[in-house]
């Protein structure tokens, strides 16, 4: 039987979670994208970005002044939030890659994320955490789509906001109402 050394453990260990990383393409605010390719190479905003694996569930990525924190729910959800330059956050939004124009029109489906997208949105500009934030369902609008919500701000009170987003689920505006 081979004994390993717990560094040699700890780079299989690595490397298979590197090897299991997927491809996913996540628009944070502030212009911030994340594209990771199948096995684990990372991009911010289209250069190339270190990829540090902190466990199975947990990665980072960094470049530039940015950090992206990526971390899986047991049902396979991630959820992906952003710290940036000069003390931006907030959570990220998974985009769809680019779709060819030969395929067919389907039927319009809701994109993902914009709930938490929002949320991460209204705890930036409203200054709290995103734990204090409430969102409803997201409404179709002529525009896109709408969602609102309220912030606990503590002793300030509740404060009302909505969230536009266009068709293709990209926040257009942010506004207190």
């Amino acid at each position: 039987m081979k004994t390993l050394t717990l560094s040699t453990f700890a780079l299989l260990i690595v490397g298979s979670a590197q090897a299991a990383i997927s491809t996913m393409n996540y628009a944070c605010p502030t212009g911030i994208e994340l594209h990771i390719e199948q096995g684990g190479r990372a991009y911010l905003n289209g250069k190339d970005a270190k990829l540090k694996i902190v466990n199975e569930n947990y990665f980072e990525v960094r470049g530039n002044g940015v950090s992206v924190e990526v971390g899986s729910n047991p049902d396979g959800s991630r959820i992906v939030s952003y710290t940036g330059k000069h003390g931006a956050n907030g959570m990220c939004s998974e985009v769809d890659a680019p779709k060819s124009t030969a395929q067919p029109a389907a039927k319009k489906t809701m994109p993902k994320n914009m709930g938490s997208y929002c949320s991460g949105e209204a705890a930036g500009q409203l200054n709290t955490k995103p734990k204090y934030i409430q969102t409803e369902k997201a409404s179709v609008t002529s525009a896109g789509y709408a969602i609102k919500g309220s912030a606990d701000l503590g002793q300030q009170g509740k404060k009302s906001f909505q969230c536009d987003f266009d068709p293709s689920g990209q926040l257009q505006r942010f506004q207190v109402l």
